[in-house]
């Protein structure tokens, strides 16, 4: 069990998801606890279904424009070390020592296009259970014929997902034109991509579900090329069309903002009750006093308070933060992994 980077063990996991209408969902991450809090859900959903052996993709970028999370592993930036990070962290989480171990562990690389990245695409491609060479950006002919040069030149060793069109983000706004199934048809066709990725409506780093997530037209290209879609922008559908991802054809569901939304809030949430055990009284009454914070902090029943108010070590160091972080967005998860029916991994 463990890692998990054959390539066709990984096709194998994917293949029994799909006939169990199970989506399997990939968590994002750029950090050691946000890895381990994956990997986390994962084990307590293992323990919940009676089946500890259960597959779970932790991913992150690499020098993705929008943003490198490799890159953030480390104050160094450097993708490379970060990626060493990851890996060094996963073989610890996954050896015999840890609750971790019996885990289906599935690495994966995510938007890594071949011009800027090749060394990480070609230099850890035996370590991870999956890419996504993402040449979207490009024209379809120029993005199809980038995609097919990666796949022939790593087939059978990795699991690849390429990219048929370029998702909306907020920052660039909507693209009006889906992935047609033709469109799917052809790039399977001509790249050999084990996973494709189309345009569905959905929207990268959205902080509401407000994008209209196409079902009609996830189920036509499913019919047309079989179970093989991964859907980015994930965060952005609503809660109502969630559970429809597998039935419709979606194997592979990519997840980040939502989730460090999740653990974001939850950090300053703890920050904000917690405040009279971090500050001085004398601080905090200049902070009121100049508008910043309202009179009730000095309340003696404010947030977690623990009198007298002042510094308390185990309050202005990390781990509370930290743990803060790390059960909002690991119960986010676990809430994707019921939603997307690991329950029929049960033994």
């Amino acid at each position: 069990m463990s890692l998990v980077n054959d390539y066709q063990q990984v096709k194998e996991i994917y293949t029994d998801a799909g006939e169990r209408g199970v989506g399997l969902p990939l968590f994002c991450c750029e950090d050691r606890e946000t890895l381990e809090a994956i990997l986390a859900a994962a084990y307590e959903i293992g323990q919940e279904i009676g089946n500890p052996h259960i597959p779970i993709t932790p991913s992150w970028t690499s020098r993705y424009h929008v943003r490198c999370q490799a890159c953030l592993v480390s104050k160094t930036n450097n993708p490379i070390l970060g990626c060493q990070l990851m890996f060094s962290d996963l073989e610890v989480y996954t050896g015999k020592d840890s609750p971790y171990k019996d885990l289906l562990v599935m690495p994966h690389l995510d938007h890594s296009n071949p011009w800027e990245n090749s060394d990480i695409l070609f230099g850890f491609v035996d370590q991870f259970a999956s890419v996504m060479c993402d040449a979207s950006e490009k024209p379809l002919e120029e993005n199809i014929r980038l995609t097919a040069e990666y796949v022939d030149q790593v087939k059978g060793e990795v699991v690849v997902e390429g990219a048929v069109d370029e998702i909306s983000s907020t920052e660039g706004g909507p693209r009006e034109k889906k992935t047609t199934v033709e469109e799917a048809r052809r790039f399977i066709s001509e790249t050999g991509v084990d996973i494709i990725v189309p345009n569905l409506g959905t929207e990268h780093r959205s902080t509401t579900a407000s994008a209209h997530y196409d079902s009609e037209r996830a189920r036509e290209i499913s019919a047309a090329v079989g179970k093989v879609m991964c859907l980015h922008g994930s965060s952005s559908v609503k809660k109502e069309d969630l559970s429809k991802l597998p039935e419709d054809g979606i194997i592979k569901i990519n997840l980040y903002t939502a989730l460090a939304y999740a653990g974001g809030r939850a950090v300053v949430n703890h920050v904000l009750e917690d405040l009279a055990n971090v500050y001085k009284e004398d601080e905090l009454a200049h902070l009121i006093k100049n508008g910043v914070l309202g009179e009730k902090v000095l309340n003696k029943n404010y947030g977690k308070t623990k009198l007298p108010i002042g510094p308390k070590l185990a309050h202005f160091t990390n781990p509370k933060r930290s743990d803060a972080w790390f059960n909002a967005f690991k119960e986010k998860c676990k809430n994707y992994m019921r939603v997307f029916n690991y329950h029929k991994f049960a033994k």
